[in-house]
Protein backbone atom coordinates (compact mmCIF):
# COMPACT_ATOMS: atom_id res chain seq x y z
CA UNK A 1 0.00 0.00 0.00
CA UNK A 2 3.15 2.42 0.13
CA UNK A 3 3.04 3.19 3.75
CA UNK A 4 4.41 1.44 6.49
CA UNK A 5 2.31 -0.64 8.91
CA UNK A 6 2.52 1.87 11.63
CA UNK A 7 1.11 4.39 9.34
CA UNK A 8 -1.53 2.00 8.05
CA UNK A 9 -2.52 1.32 11.43
CA UNK A 10 -2.81 5.10 12.10
CA UNK A 11 -4.80 5.87 9.41
CA UNK A 12 -7.17 2.71 10.34
CA UNK A 13 -7.61 4.60 14.01
CA UNK A 14 -8.71 7.49 12.18
CA UNK A 15 -11.19 6.29 10.52
CA UNK A 16 -12.37 3.92 13.25
CA UNK A 17 -11.42 0.61 12.15
CA UNK A 18 -8.75 -1.96 12.68
CA UNK A 19 -6.86 -3.95 10.36
CA UNK A 20 -7.93 -7.39 11.62
CA UNK A 21 -11.68 -6.01 11.65
CA UNK A 22 -11.26 -5.39 8.10
CA UNK A 23 -9.49 -8.33 7.22
CA UNK A 24 -12.08 -10.60 9.14
CA UNK A 25 -14.87 -8.33 7.32
CA UNK A 26 -13.36 -9.22 3.39
CA UNK A 27 -13.10 -13.31 4.73
CA UNK A 28 -16.88 -13.25 6.03
CA UNK A 29 -18.27 -11.71 2.80
CA UNK A 30 -15.76 -13.67 0.68
CA UNK A 31 -17.58 -16.88 2.74
CA UNK A 32 -21.14 -15.56 2.60
CA UNK A 33 -20.69 -15.08 -1.13
CA UNK A 34 -19.71 -18.82 -1.94
CA UNK A 35 -22.53 -20.35 0.65
CA UNK A 36 -25.17 -18.32 -1.02
CA UNK A 37 -23.57 -18.25 -4.07
CA UNK A 38 -21.92 -21.77 -5.03
CA UNK A 39 -22.03 -25.47 -4.11
CA UNK A 40 -18.66 -25.52 -3.06
CA UNK A 41 -17.91 -27.90 0.39
CA UNK A 42 -17.94 -25.82 3.36
CA UNK A 43 -14.36 -26.83 3.68
CA UNK A 44 -13.40 -25.53 0.71
CA UNK A 45 -15.41 -22.11 1.35
CA UNK A 46 -12.88 -22.49 4.68
CA UNK A 47 -9.97 -22.79 3.10
CA UNK A 48 -11.02 -20.12 -0.09
CA UNK A 49 -11.72 -17.65 3.02
CA UNK A 50 -8.39 -17.93 4.45
CA UNK A 51 -8.81 -19.91 7.27
CA UNK A 52 -6.31 -22.88 7.77
CA UNK A 53 -9.01 -24.33 10.11
CA UNK A 54 -12.31 -25.28 9.57
CA UNK A 55 -13.54 -25.14 12.69
CA UNK A 56 -12.06 -22.11 13.76
CA UNK A 57 -14.44 -20.83 10.34
CA UNK A 58 -17.51 -22.44 11.28
CA UNK A 59 -16.56 -20.22 14.68
CA UNK A 60 -15.31 -17.00 13.19
CA UNK A 61 -18.87 -17.35 11.03
CA UNK A 62 -20.97 -18.10 13.70
CA UNK A 63 -20.12 -15.17 15.49
CA UNK A 64 -20.75 -12.71 13.36
CA UNK A 65 -23.60 -13.65 11.44
CA UNK A 66 -25.69 -15.48 14.38
CA UNK A 67 -25.93 -19.28 12.60
CA UNK A 68 -23.95 -21.67 10.98
CA UNK A 69 -22.19 -21.91 7.58
CA UNK A 70 -24.46 -24.83 6.78
CA UNK A 71 -27.43 -22.49 8.24
CA UNK A 72 -26.26 -19.23 6.47
CA UNK A 73 -26.55 -21.56 3.21
CA UNK A 74 -29.84 -22.84 3.53
CA UNK A 75 -31.53 -19.49 4.99
CA UNK A 76 -29.74 -17.62 1.72
CA UNK A 77 -30.81 -19.74 -0.60
CA UNK A 78 -34.51 -19.30 0.61
CA UNK A 79 -33.59 -15.43 0.81
CA UNK A 80 -34.01 -15.06 4.62
CA UNK A 81 -30.13 -13.29 4.97
CA UNK A 82 -28.52 -9.92 4.20
CA UNK A 83 -25.14 -11.17 3.17
CA UNK A 84 -23.15 -7.67 3.44
CA UNK A 85 -22.11 -6.75 7.18
CA UNK A 86 -20.27 -3.60 7.94
CA UNK A 87 -16.79 -3.76 9.42
CA UNK A 88 -16.49 -3.36 13.56
CA UNK A 89 -15.15 -0.58 14.62
CA UNK A 90 -12.27 -1.31 17.32
CA UNK A 91 -15.05 -0.60 20.13
CA UNK A 92 -17.20 -3.44 18.86
CA UNK A 93 -19.89 -1.19 17.54
CA UNK A 94 -20.98 -1.74 13.76
CA UNK A 95 -19.88 1.11 11.43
Amino acid sequence: MGVSTRSLQRRLSLAGLTYSALLEQARFNNAAKLLGDTDIKIIDVAFASGYADPAHFTRAFRRISGCTPREFRERSRNGQVAIDRPASRPNGNRA
